[in-house]
């Protein structure tokens, strides 16, 4: 039975991705390629994970269509735990209120300072206190859905999908631990070759 994962850019765009394995974003991108046809692994995309990554290049490689199934998730049939919902509205309304204590802390000790420092302090803070580790895109939540639907292992580097994914009980396969599993399914030859 092939393995079934559903990948975000993070895959193909992090830097293991991009040191590591190949040294150009589009070494990575042929990289991988490889490694889906040889080790016969079930890749799929959302068509939001495929506009992102045409951010990053000018054109995405045939081959790239060939071995990632582009798939919009059914967002009227699947079924999310209320508990998430419930978990998701009380970490937005604690990040919410951190990120107030961020502003007025911008606007006091900023007081007699130069603006520019204080809307770069309260940009920095403010963002991270709250978008780090939680999910806040559209595109985000497509690929968790997706996986859902697909009954399928998700492979990401964003800290927000991996925490929702874990709280579905999703697979989650580091991009790093992905390229080595295909790797490894080739050289054990129990992969079937070619697409």
């Amino acid at each position: 039975m092939k393995r079934k994962v559903v990948i975000d850019t993070s895959v193909i765009t992090n830097p293991y991705s991009t040191k590591e394995i190949a040294r150009s974003l589009e070494g990575a991108m042929e990289e991988f390629i490889r490694l889906v046809k040889e080790s016969g692994y079930e890749i799929l995309a959302t068509p939001a994970t495929v506009e992102e990554l045409r951010t990053f290049f000018q054109e995405l490689p045939i081959d790239f269509y060939r071995v990632v199934r582009i798939k919009t998730p059914n967002k009227y049939e699947t079924r999310i735990p209320g508990i998430v919902l419930y978990d998701f509205l009380s970490e937005m309304r604690d990040r919410i209120n951190r990120g107030l204590r961020v502003a007025e802390k911008a606007v006091r000790e900023f007081r007699d300072k130069e603006e520019r420092e204080a809307i770069k302090y309260l940009r920095e803070n403010y963002r991270r206190v709250m978008r780090e580790g939680i999910v806040d895109s559209k595109e985000d939540i497509d690929t968790i859905l997706l996986a859902l639907q697909e009954e399928a292992s998700i492979s990401t580097a964003d800290e927000g999908q991996i925490e929702l994914a874990r709280k579905l009980g999703i697979e989650v396969i580091e991009p790093r631990t992905l390229y080595r599993m295909m790797q490894r399914e080739i050289e054990e030859g129990s992969a079937p070759t070619g697409i």
